[in-house]
């Protein structure tokens, strides 16, 4: 007896594209349509640093077009998220959605070979910064002053 396919699995296969994984995707967002995603998680192109922002802090949005390129803000409570690049209102949409789930900067070599062939207008995220950075919050928590001393703090009652 011959196996059975599926006309829609063929029709996922058949449209693939030929990139090794998902090397040049610059988002992901949930898939189920009534979850909603519970952290924006930014990872930085170099691979080694990554940070979580929760949506429950989530307060409100920018984007703007600066000719070059575009700029998104986000900001949770008190902190912001600074996403440049192109093609960035699917990610506004993904917002405004609930669905947004990750975003990562691509490397040069990467942002150039997408911007070149994205028949998918998929966003391409040159750039990420975050606010306050990563250390500023680290040195706040430690309770380290900006000068640099060898004696220990006296804590505050």
């Amino acid at each position: 007896m011959p196996e059975a396919k599926s006309r829609f699995l063929d029709k996922i296969l058949e449209n693939r594209a030929p990139i090794e994984g998902d090397e040049l995707t610059s988002f992901t967002s949930e898939r189920q349509h009534s979850a909603q995603s519970f952290n924006l998680h930014v990872e930085r192109k170099e691979g080694r640093r990554a940070e979580g922002f929760a949506w429950s802090h989530y307060e409100t949005y920018q984007w703007t077009d600066e000719g070059n390129q575009e700029r998104l803000v986000v900001v949770f409570g008190r902190r912001a998220v600074e996403i440049l690049g192109h093609n960035l209102g699917v990610l506004v949409t993904e917002i405004r959605e609930g669905q947004l789930n990750s975003i990562r900067e691509l490397a040069g070599g990467q942002s150039m070979q997408l911007a070149q062939a994205n028949p998918d207008n998929q966003p391409i995220i040159t750039g990420v910064k975050s606010y306050p950075e990563f250390e500023d919050i680290l040195k706040a928590i430690k309770g380290e002053d900006e000068r640099e001393t060898r004696f220990t703090r006296k804590l505050e009652r």
